[in-house]
């Protein structure tokens, strides 16, 4: 009888010790779910990812417990495409608007917008400009020339076809598209390579800096497209957002405030492009800063002129169907 309570008891014992075992690990793993540890924000060196540069900076997402890397990308698609496939977590608000539209509407699901970065008739953020001696002064003037743009996208190049058309020009007859990394833009210009540049800042700002060119068309896609006009957003992994949403709303937080503290005050906020952009201290202080609007924050007027901006693929055949802006907001 001693034998077998003896043997009960040590199997008693024996569940319980694996019980708490499950138990522990269950916890553990709930635990890490709850935390993502390092969290990875793609971004591109321009100065539309001032709010992350900023927040960074000065601590803000130390200050929320997140502990964030800056994962530099140089070419667009390459960004929004390590975001769909969860390799980032999150994008700074120096993605394109485009392509991220387009490739959530390929690939449902995957992408959502928590912020927009753009510019205003009276603040643009591109420009057209030519090298300092050339006769041209204007967009319809650009036939038989050769028109840099930034390469690798399917979103300038359906803006530059647009603000060609809009211009009588037909780009794949009438012009020569020279597609040119933001490193190689100014010195082609420089060095006549190219006749005109769509210039996105910080461009613009070094070649008129550095005595290489001259503005002939201010802010053409605030008056072409849209005003305001947001070729930039600042993009989230759904998969991240649905698994962390108390972590994903920290992030937003924190870089909401950063947009707020911007637009207090654009010219002190400068000051942390440096590092993150080719800009250097006798230019940074030279640049515009993006128009930066919150997720929250947008008015009727400012998805109009997204809606304006989505209709483009449509138009142009990039897409074959409608890409609504409201599905890809996250607010």
């Amino acid at each position: 009888m001693k034998r077998t309570s003896c043997f009960l008891l040590a199997a008693v014992i024996v569940l319980a010790v694996i019980a708490a075992s499950i138990s522990f690990f269950l916890l553990s793993d709930s635990a890490m779910d709850d935390k993502p540890g390092k969290i990875r924000i793609g971004n591109l060196p321009v100065i539309q990812g001032l709010p992350v540069y900023l927040a960074v900076e000065k601590g803000y997402f130390r200050d929320a417990g997140l502990d964030v890397e800056i994962v530099r990308f140089d070419s667009p698609n390459q960004l929004v495409d390590s975001l769909m496939q969860g390799r980032i977590d999150f994008g700074s608000t120096s993605i394109a608007s485009g392509i991220t539209a387009i490739a959530e509407y390929k690939n449902p699901g995957k992408l959502r917008i928590y912020a927009l970065t753009g510019g205003s008739k009276d603040n643009p953020t591109e420009n057209i400009i030519v090298p300092l001696d050339s006769e041209l002064t204007s967009i319809s003037g650009l036939k038989g020339k050769r028109f840099g743009i930034l390469g690798g996208t399917i979103q300038w190049r359906t803006i530059a076809r647009h603000l060609l058309a809009e211009n009588g020009l037909d780009m794949d007859k009438d012009v020569t598209i020279v597609e040119l990394a933001p490193s190689l833009q100014v010195p082609a210009l420089a060095s006549r390579q190219i006749d005109a540049l769509l210039a996105i800042e910080p461009m613009s700002t070094l070649a008129l800096e550095k005595g290489v060119g001259k503005i002939i068309v201010r802010g053409p896609l605030e008056t072409i497209v849209s005003d305001p006009f947001y070729p930039g957003a600042g993009v989230l992994n759904v998969e991240f957002a649905k698994k962390f949403p108390d972590v994903t709303s920290k992030m937003i937080e924190v870089i909401n405030k950063a947009i707020l503290e911007i637009n207090a005050d654009p010219q002190a906020a400068k000051q942390y492009l440096k590092g993150y952009t080719p800009l250097e201290d006798s230019t940074i202080y030279s640049s515009p800063v993006p128009l930066m609007k919150s997720c929250e924050s947008l008015t009727d007027q400012d998805r109009e002129a997204l809606q304006r901006f989505y209709d483009l693929f449509s138009r142009y055949k990039v897409v074959d169907g409608d890409l609504p802006v409201e599905p890809l907001l996250y607010c």
